[in-house]
């Protein structure tokens, strides 16, 4: 049910929704203030020279990595895979967010771990796909990361449940786990939530960012002065996470 509201919750106040209301309580009382105040976000928001300028503010700043800095294991949280089915054949659906785990086959091929840790199950509200780790778990064996070598937890559906299904997963196959030292490899912009949510399950953990989204396009001219949905697509995302970040803190999840 949590999990539920806290997608309507979102939806209720995601910037695009706050235009379409005040599109809609225009339209309903002709009050020219509305449109006056939609019109006006709605440049806002969809200006990417300001929507990449905050998101570097906020996005955690990535780091550089050699052999000499081992981790005992990467992890990597879910929200990037789907499957769907052609001709009863199925088909793995990766999203722009995939690049933490590009990161994560880079980082075990460069010696860094050998260890990998994939967190995440199913949407069940929205669809009926197999766990999203399972089918990140054998995209990576054809990338040719051994079997062995993945470690899978099946059934969290938000970042709050990867850290704790992990830290319960860990607790029964090595019981020192919180004595280990962990890379998380996310998106920038994901990052302060997800490293609250695994600091606050005792995990010593360094955040290793991905998907930077401060850095796409930035500094030329038509990025500066051309409206664009990259820029509102920045703004969800950061919506999303401080949302997330709200919830969370009131929950006592981080």
């Amino acid at each position: 049910m949590f999990y539920f509201l806290s997608k309507v919750l979102y939806a209720m106040v995601a910037p695009v929704s706050i235009i379409l209301i005040l599109m809609l309580l225009y339209f309903f009382t002709k009050v020219k203030s509305y449109i006056y105040w939609a019109f006006g976000l709605l440049l806002f928001f969809t200006n990417p020279w300001i929507a990449q300028n905050v998101i570097g503010w906020y996005e955690v700043e990535p780091i550089a990595l050699s052999k000499k800095n081992s981790f005992d294991a990467i992890i990597v949280p879910s929200g990037f895979v789907t499957n769907y089915t052609v001709d009863g054949q199925l088909r793995v659906n990766f999203n722009d967010g995939n690049d933490r785990m590009l990161q994560a086959i880079d980082l075990y091929k460069r010696g860094i771990s050998n260890r990998i840790i994939y967190t995440g199950g199913a949407d069940t509200i929205f669809g009926a796909y197999k766990a999203e780790s399972e089918l990140a778990k054998a995209f990576m064996v054809k990338c040719g990361i051994p079997d062995t070598a993945i470690w899978i937890e099946t059934k969290s559906i938000n970042t709050f449940q990867n850290a704790s299904f992990t830290a319960k997963m860990l607790a029964k196959k090595d019981p020192g786990f919180l004595k280990k030292k962990y890379l998380l490899v996310t998106a920038g912009f994901h990052m302060p939530r997800a490293l609250a949510c695994f600091e606050k399950q005792g995990f010593e953990v360094v955040g290793y960012s991905g998907d930077l989204r401060s850095i796409r396009s930035k500094d030329t001219v038509m990025n500066t002065v051309m409206p664009s949905y990259g820029g509102l697509q920045i703004w969800t995302y950061l919506w999303k996470e401080w949302i997330g970040l709200a919830v969370y803190w009131m929950k006592d999840y981080i």
